[in-house]
């Protein structure tokens, strides 16, 4: 008698391995998507908030022991404070756009863009009443809710050329 060698369908087993793997991820991530969804909910309400003036939204904001590490060096979050008011004062009427905002984990990465018009000194510049657009990035790492540390960077270049302090691209300035 000749056995018939049995067939196994690699599908059969495959298909609910799979769907297992998929519930376990999103089990592990689920926890990681809502922190991600309430850090992103706290650096969209910062953008509002500095859009409508209101810097007592930084008492919220930042956690224990913030640390900025920025364009004026490493603050604590009376710095940054200071900074953010010196920076509202010179540029009134500023307003503040998030183009992109990427979460992950406890980091919130958000590219935006400043308009606004120099009005007061600003970092040894005389004001100048010119309208200025300033880009940056900003990632900013969470706990419990707050910000506790944040890295920035802008186009301070850019911000220079509009306001007329440094020559544009091809400006025919010659190197020292």
């Amino acid at each position: 008698m000749v056995r018939k060698q049995a067939t196994v369908n690699p599908a059969r087993f495959l298909v609910p391995l799979i769907a297992l793997a998929l519930v376990s991820a999103c089990a592990r991530g689920s926890g990681r998507d809502t922190a991600s969804r309430k850090n992103l909910a706290v650096a969209r309400g910062y953008v509002e908030a500095m859009n409508r003036g209101d810097a007592s939204y930084l008492d919220d904001y930042f956690g224990p022991g913030y640390v900025y590490h920025g364009v004026m060096g490493e603050l604590d979050a009376d710095g940054f404070e200071a900074m953010h008011a010196m920076v509202l004062a010179d540029f009134q009427h500023m307003r503040i756009t998030a183009d992109d905002m990427i979460a992950s984990g406890n980091e919130v990465v958000t590219r935006w863009t400043t308009h606004g018009k120099q009005e007061g000194p600003f970092q040894g510049i005389a004001p100048t009443g010119k309208e200025e657009t300033i880009h940056g990035i900003i990632i900013s790492r969470f706990e419990d809710g707050k910000v506790v540390e944040a890295w920035e960077q802008l186009d301070f270049l850019g911000m220079w050329r509009q306001l007329g302090v440094a020559e544009p691209a091809g400006g025919g300035g010659t190197p020292d």
